[in-house]
């Protein structure tokens, strides 16, 4: 399984979106509904700098890696396996690090032509027949996958852009690193080990703990700043349309009415593309007449109005509207007309409520689990560190990088994990932090260096020089663009 692994972690940061079209019935799509949310319906799960993570690239994120560790685990891996494993969190740190590289592309002014996503389709083998791209296929397996063309060709253009970032970044192998990197993967130690585990370790969660822990911690817990809201939904406007003005905006407008080839349509062919986008341009003006009597108070008797109050996470509008209506005071109360999926919204904040930190009580169910956490965390390190020196440990057989299966307790994955880490040691005697909270004490008893029968580590040297520009590239972006997640707990 580590050589598997191996074989498909090329890059540290874009094993998911760069080759073209890899989620294509790469496996069932999982759905990462509302619950994972705290309620939130809008369309973004995070923000990195000027880049939106969108519910959609999570799920495709999560639906990929899965079905990476249910190859991994020859069909054997399931949703609790996926929950220990942390699948979620690994796919929005994968969707980060990719939108922290996206802000670095604009920075770059790098661009990705409507001509470029054409022929990444009429490539993509799932859409051909005949060797040649088929329209209907191309929109069958879309809809096989839970995807609309929009939403694909944006993965796509994110997918090439990264592509040519990455291109420019690309680092080259030197002789002397072969010979290094050969010598350092042909080591074979055999180890003394120790697991300590949560199971170890006793919290006193009593209240006057929790309670105190708060007392230092309450600005972690904050509500959210609230805002209530009248809200006018303007009727859409189907009209009739002549023939010259049906003409008129083709003419106008022609280069937004295009096929998925990227080619213009004929005139005929977007007749109904042309009437939407007529009714639309006329809901909006009508909408902004709705706007203004909405202002000067002369909205007529029959305008119905609804009440919302949303916060961040729990806001039915989008991520930027939601920005434009924070904005909004009670002097200048009444936002512009905002197109949200299709539809037109007049608002009116009729009252705001600031973040301010929540009571003890609120806050105590997150407190607890923060407190279990941390303190768990604490203690646990602070008996490796008084353990590391004497311990008795189990005594394994010669290990390479590939001996997942020699490690008992430790599970494939932790094992994996473990290995990378102990062939990166110094040290003769030490610990290593396990992403699951596990630690894993270790003694080097002895070493062994096998017969190099192929000395060609080009492939290696690449991949561990692109991890480390990868890892020292993303420390500097995350300090430049700001990450704001809105997955709850992260």
């Amino acid at each position: 399984m580590i050589t598997w692994m191996q074989k498909h972690r090329k890059y540290l940061i874009v094993t998911l979106w760069i080759s073209g079209g890899a989620f294509i019935a790469a496996g069932p799509m999982f759905a990462i509904g509302s619950g994972s949310f705290s309620g939130r319906s809008a369309d973004s799960v995070a923000k990195v700098g000027e880049v939106e993570v969108s519910v959609h690239q999570l799920n495709a994120a999560y639906s990929q890696l899965f079905s990476q560790y249910n190859q991994m685990f020859q069909g054997k891996f399931d949703e609790s396996q996926a929950k220990a494993f942390g699948l979620q969190q690994q796919a929005l740190r994968q969707l980060t690090n990719e939108a922290l590289l996206l802000n670095l592309a604009k920075e770059f002014s790098l661009s990705v032509s409507d001509q470029e996503v054409s022929d990444n389709l009429r490539e993509t083998p799932a859409f051909q027949q005949n060797n040649s791209f088929h329209k209907e296929t191309y929109i069958k397996v879309l809809k096989q996958n839970h995807l609309t063309p929009k939403l694909y060709e944006a993965d796509v253009k994110r997918r090439l852009k990264l592509n040519k970032l990455m291109k420019i970044l690309e680092p080259r192998a030197l002789p002397l690193e072969n010979e290094a990197v050969a010598t350092a993967l042909y080591i074979n130690d055999k180890i003394s080990y120790k697991v300590l585990d949560a199971s170890m370790i006793k919290v006193d969660t009593s209240e006057d703990k929790l309670k105190a822990y708060w007392e230092e911690n309450k600005m972690a817990y904050m509500n959210e700043p609230s805002f209530q809201l009248e809200a006018i939904e303007q009727v859409a406007v189907k009209g009739n349309y002549t023939e010259d003005e049906i003409k008129e905006t083709y003419e106008k407008d022609k280069h937004t009415f295009t096929k998925v080839s990227g080619e213009i349509k004929s005139l005929e062919e977007a007749q109904e593309d042309i009437i939407s986008a007529l009714n639309i341009k006329a809901t909006n003006k009508e909408a902004l007449r709705t706007y203004i009597a909405y202002k000067k108070d002369k909205l007529t008797d029959d305008v119905h109005k609804q009440l919302f109050t949303i916060t961040q996470s729990s806001n039915p509008f989008g991520s930027e509207v939601y920005k434009k209506i924070s904005k909004l005071n009670l002097d200048k109360p009444h936002l512009k007309p905002q197109e949200i999926n299709g539809k037109f919204f007049i608002f009116k904040l009729l009252k705001s409520k600031p973040s301010e930190p929540k009571t003890y009580e609120q806050a105590a169910a997150a407190v607890k689990t923060d407190f279990l956490t941390s303190q768990t965390e604490i203690q646990l390190d602070e008996l490796a560190k008084n353990s590391v020196a004497t311990f008795t440990g189990k005594t394994s057989p010669f290990l390479t990088r590939e001996s997942i299966n020699k490690l008992a307790p430790l599970g494939e994955y932790e094992a994996a994990e473990f290995l990378e880490q102990l062939f990166a040691q110094h040290e003769k005697r030490g610990y290593i932090k396990l992403k699951d909270k596990k630690i894993v004490l270790f003694n080097i008893l002895e070493q062994q260096l096998l017969k190099k029968e192929n000395n060609n580590q080009e492939k290696n040297v690449l991949r561990l020089k692109t991890s480390l520009l990868n890892d020292g590239l993303l420390k500097q972006l995350e300090a430049h663009y700001p990450v704001t997640s809105y997955l709850e707990g992260k």
